[in-house]
């Protein structure tokens, strides 16, 4: 890619948003497809992020090589395909159904 390119998509990068059970069985499934070569995290816990990248780039050696690492929203701009499993957090007895209810908070 360019070192000037301000509108260029790279085609080979991905961006999960949300690292929960979710976010890090995607994750774990795009680092084995080997259709990217570079995959950001993005969490609002950063420890969390950063440690799911850590355990997700541990299976790196038996895939196609991928560069996995943690980021903030600036690292969107240029990523080919941005998944976001990012939500509300189930509470004791509460069901995914009970979670599609809730209005969403400004």
């Amino acid at each position: 890619m360019e070192k000037n390119c301000l509108n260029c998509t790279n085609v080979r990068k991905v961006v999960m948003i949300g690292c929960g059970f979710v976010g890090a069985a995607c994750s774990f499934a795009i680092m084995q497809s080997g259709l990217f070569s570079e995959m950001v995290l993005i969490d609002a816990d950063k420890s969390k992020a950063e440690g799911e990248a850590l355990d997700i780039s541990h299976g790196v050696p038996f895939a196609k090589p991928i560069k996995i690492y943690t980021g903030d929203y600036d690292d969107i701009k240029d990523a080919s395909l941005v998944i976001i499993t990012a939500g509300a957090n189930q509470k004791p007895g509460e069901t995914r159904l009970d979670l599609v209810k809730k209005k969403q908070l400004h």
